[in-house]
């Protein structure tokens, strides 16, 4: 019998069940009320299976119950008349559990909150006695509300900690806390799960019935043309939207747990973009979890299905080894409902009607906010300064320890951490703390990162340059300022220049000689056949930068040097010879070795003569992607801002040190500070849609919040649009 809360495997055997009682019953039942007696038994039976497939009895038995919490055991809070009001740091109440299974905990309150009110709840288990951050799930009842759900699903709870309102003077009416809250709402739906269920173990016997209905009127459906068309095309229809429906379910699911969740638009410039270059690991993990599993339950199905129409055959329920026409329908029918909801559900799951909703609406941010540099009067001094930018693959703040403003148990990056202290280091949180710019539309992987901190705008997928050697040709982007001021420019990495659309991009702005994996090869950088990961590894890049350098400070013309780094691609890095095997993670490991190597070559330049006339960069391309499944990422914290890092050595320009602490902005910020650090003077510190950090002017994420920014930039937007 299928239990309660049944896997998949056993919801298919209980409909299976049925379906072979419903043939035994036909052909072994010789009186009518044999057979009547029959069907009561298999719609009885099904009641009984979808009642313990659908959970309800457990969602019933889940009674709402309300803790006691007597006033005196709230610590760090003022109460007078049933109003809290918080007095000190870590407010809270600790409540024993008594209960063996917890789904929902409501919150109510007597009064409609006069304001946010941050909710965290912890708790701890048998097992686990002190309450962990890694336990702990956050919340808030909004301004004007009245109770808040805290949705969770936990066994063998013992203690729950509450800290409601987490700074000292937020104010509440407290009334009381609900286990296993929201009692109606969780019953109906289980209801509606019965009947969905109930009907789902019926289909299969009462397609049984109807088709031995049908037996004697067979010859005439069977001749019937319009049947004979919709038939026709079953062999092609059901294996490939079978094969679609898996696909989609498991592409998804490989995304989702490679990627973490990263918005549609970077999934689309991904797939529109051409595969050469691609890190053939993730061409394998591609094929292996998300193409070969599909594959494979398809051409199963389908082998069932031969056995099956062979069995009725031997049995003398078909005349020949083939189902009826009509039956085929009905398969056509299911299959194609079956492949529209799992693309429903899994572009729901990945923001893909989100994304086609958003780019339907139009909208004027780019008209409103976005500073044309073409039309900006940017003064450079007499004398340029060199560039040195170094795009670090998927470096972010957080790889730091948690007491220098990371997140994790370890710092992985201690060179790192150390260059953004004796430097300038721009940072969402108060000084001596790592922090930096987060990643809005359009700017959170590597070819939007590029775009995003040189032209200060985010990139939509026809941009992507795969389709014509100009890249954004309307755009004015730092290449061409610096291109117009007689810099000599190049673009060095160790993959191939033309992924993603990166040396279009850079020929088109401006003029970059692009020494890319194809050139280090016909350089003699390095053999012919030789390719590790996406070319070739991190310290073959350092090296062949220290040669372009030597080449590049030749003669008068200041020179830009803008280089991307990729060992740290995700999901596990690439670990060279050079890596040591201090951390239990490939992916820490890696870190720690790109964090050396980028601190050594950064002491190399400090010795040549050039170095007084230089400014390097060092940023992240954007935040890294996260592979949930690695016990590297376990430390980070759900409500932790994760940040791309940057330090900024030698800047030509005046700031006051207040400017660098405790800023909200984004990396599309970079492009015109990173003309402020070479001496140039921009008339109203704007350019694109970023804002000059060394000003200290307010950049349009703290003028209006990152996620209205982001809503705007997935519209369609005819001043972008003009870019192209």
């Amino acid at each position: 019998m299928v239990k309660e809360g049944a896997p998949v495997f056993m919801k298919i055997a209980g409909v299976a069940f049925l379906l072979l009682l419903t043939i035994l019953l036909y052909y072994t039942a010789k009186k009518r009320w044999h057979k009547v007696a029959g069907v009561i038994g298999i719609l009885v039976l099904a009641g009984v299976f979808a009642f313990f497939a659908s959970g309800i009895s457990k969602e019933m038995a889940l009674k709402p119950k309300i803790l006691d919490t007597p006033e005196p055991k709230f610590v760090n809070y003022d109460i007078k008349d049933g109003h809290f009001t918080v007095i000190d740091a870590n407010p809270h109440i600790i409540k024993e559990i008594d209960v063996p299974y917890i789904e929902n905990i409501v919150i109510h309150f007597s009064k409609a909150a006069p304001q946010k009110v941050p909710i965290k709840l912890m708790y701890t288990t048998e097992k686990e006695q002190d309450f962990s951050k890694e336990r702990k799930i956050n919340n808030k009842v909004g301004k004007g509300e009245k109770e808040v759900i805290i949705p969770i699903n936990l066994e063998n709870v013992d203690r729950i900690k509450f800290i409601m309102g987490r700074k000292i003077g937020v104010q509440f009416d407290f009334e009381s806390i609900e286990i296993n809250g929201n009692y109606q709402e969780r019953v109906k739906e289980k209801k509606q799960e019965v009947f969905f269920y109930y009907a789902v173990f019926l289909i299969l016997p009462l397609c049984f019935f109807i088709f031995n209905t049908l037996k004697e009127r067979q010859e005439k459906i069977e001749s019937n043309l319009f049947i004979k068309i919709l038939a026709f095309p079953f062999g092609l229809v059901v294996p490939l939207g079978l094969l679609l429906a898996f696909l989609a379910k498991y592409l998804v699911e490989w995304v989702k747990v490679t990627c973490g969740n990263v918005a549609f638009s970077t999934i689309l410039l991904q797939l529109t973009s051409p595969i050469k270059g691609t890190d053939s690991t993730i061409v394998n993990s591609i094929i292996k979890t998300a193409v070969l599993p599909p594959i494979l339950f398809t051409l199963t199905i389908i082998v069932c299905y031969l056995l099956y129409t062979r069995g009725m055959y031997n049995l003398g329920v078909f005349n020949k080894k083939k189902i009826p026409r009509w039956s085929k329908i009905l398969i056509e029918f299911c299959v194609a409902l079956a492949l529209l909801n799992t693309i429903h559900v899994q572009g729901r799951e990945i923001g893909m009607w989100e994304y086609l909703r958003s780019s339907r609406e139009v909208s004027t941010f780019y008209e409103d906010h976005y500073v044309n540099p073409d039309k900006t009067t940017v003064t450079f001094p007499e004398k340029k300064q060199n560039l040195i930018y170094i795009y670090m693959e998927s470096m972010e703040s957080s790889f730091a320890d948690r007491a220098s403003g990371g997140t994790m148990d370890v710092n992985y990056i201690p060179n790192l951490t150390k260059l953004a202290k004796e430097n300038v280091h721009f940072t969402d949180k108060s000084s001596n703390k790592l922090g930096g710019g987060v990643c809005l539309e359009g700017t959170a992987y590597t070819a939007g990162g590029l775009v995003g901190q040189t032209s200060a705008i985010g990139l939509k997928v026809k941009n992507a340059g795969t389709v014509s050697d100009k890249f954004l040709p309307n755009l004015t982007a730092l290449g061409d300022f610096l291109d117009k001021e007689g810099y000599k420019q190049e673009f060095l990495c160790g993959s191939d220049g033309d992924f993603a659309g990166r040396d279009a991009y850079f020929k088109t702005h401006k003029n970059y000689l692009i020494k890319d994996y194809n050139a280090a090869i016909k350089d003699g950088d390095i053999p012919k056949d030789y390719r590790v990961f996406w070319g070739h590894e991190d310290k073959i890049l350092y090296e062949r930068a220290k040669k372009q350098l030597k080449q590049l400070a030749v003669g008068d013309k200041p020179f830009n040097l803008t280089m991307l780094t990729v060992d740290t691609h995700f999901p596990h890095g690439y670990t060279c010879s050079l890596c040591d095997n201090k951390y239990v993670t490939s992916y820490g490991n890696v870190v720690a070795c790109a964090d050396r190597q980028v601190y050594d070559f950064v002491n190399w330049i400090k010795q040549q003569d050039f170095y007084e006339n230089t400014t390097i960069i060092i940023t992240g391309d954007h935040t890294s992607m996260v592979d949930t499944g690695s016990e590297f990422w376990k430390p980070l914290s759900g409500s932790y801002i994760r940040t791309v890092y940057n330090t900024i050595i030698n800047p030509q320009c005046a700031y006051q040190e207040k400017v660098t602490q405790n800023r909200r902005f984004t990396t599309m910020d970079m492009f015109p500070t990173t003309m402020a650090a070479l001496g140039a003077k921009i008339d109203g510190e704007r350019l694109g849609l970023g804002t000059n950090l060394f000003s200290g002017k307010e950049t349009l994420r703290e003028k209006m919040g990152g996620n209205y920014i982001n809503k705007e930039l997935k519209k369609n937007d005819k001043k972008y649009n003009k870019f192209y």
